[in-house]
């Protein structure tokens, strides 16, 4: 799996379960803890990891007020905001925001996490593919661009491996529907975002036109929902922690000038 030996001696699965059953039958029947006690020592150290508890995270999370989750101006005030900011026509034309992930965009990826392909040389692949998918949207005559998201493998995925609190097993698949199958994030410990995760590519899609590019995250709950959550924490706080940083995500893309944001859930 690749997981640090850490996290790796956090997890149970089928053999390990028997294992802890066959070492509980053992210590009952002999009185005899030691094994037991030996086998739990990285359950106990997991209660207090700095990786699982993050001081900050849930300092901000206790801070979290009713006004948090109001928008400061009603529909009517926003949407005049809009219409004066971006013009765009009664009825605008835009997509949901992914490109398909064509064969070339898949080795691109692929040569690059086997080594075959600098991150010079992969990131000149991926930033043609967006003027490609720019220059696309400009020749059909949408109103709302969309950088195409070549750069991301899944749209859970690519967030859980820039976020804190999450790791990833190597060949965990799991079958999402026919015959796309993906890798659940495992959520190990609090969620915060160490450094801004699309800002970058949304800012060079915006670069290449002038009409406007929407940044596109993926939402909280669909992160969470399509992850494998801890169980030491109820969900609704990881969707809050989850929440918090793609909030921070959203004011760096407002800072770096990008004014339609699309949340997906």
């Amino acid at each position: 799996t690749r997981l640090d030996a850490e996290v790796k001696s956090w997890f149970a699965f089928a053999l390990q379960k028997c294992h802890e059953l066959a070492l509980l039958r053992d210590a009952l029947n002999s009185g005899d803890t030691a094994a037991l006690a030996e086998w739990s020592a990285p359950i106990q150290a997991r209660r207090n990891s700095t990786r699982v508890h993050n001081p900050a995270v849930e300092k901000r999370l206790a801070a979290i007020t009713a006004q948090d989750s109001q928008r400061a101006n009603v529909y009517e005030v926003r949407a005049e905001a809009q219409r004066a900011r971006f013009k765009l026509p009664a009825w605008p034309t835009t997509t949901i925001g992914s490109f398909p992930q064509t064969t070339e965009i898949r080795t691109l990826r692929l040569d690059f996490k086997k080594g075959n392909l600098d991150t010079n040389n992969y990131r000149t692949g991926i930033a043609e593919h967006i003027r490609q998918a720019i220059v696309e949207q400009e020749r059909l005559g949408l109103d709302v661009l969309v950088h195409g998201e070549a750069e991301r493998n899944d749209m859970v995925e690519y967030f859980g491996e820039h976020l804190d609190g999450f790791v990833f097993t190597q060949n965990g698949w799991v079958q999402s529907y026919g015959s796309r199958c993906v890798k659940p994030p495992i959520v190990i410990g609090d969620v915060s975002r160490p450094a801004p995760i699309t800002v970058e590519w949304a800012k060079y899609a915006q670069s290449l036109t002038d009409k406007p590019v929407k940044g596109m995250l993926t939402g909280p709950v669909t992160i969470l929902c399509w992850s494998f959550p801890r169980e030491d924490v109820s969900r609704e706080t990881i969707a809050k922690q989850i929440a918090l940083a793609l909030r921070d995500e959203v004011a760096d893309l407002e800072a770096a000038g990008i004014g339609i944001i699309q949340i997906d859930e």
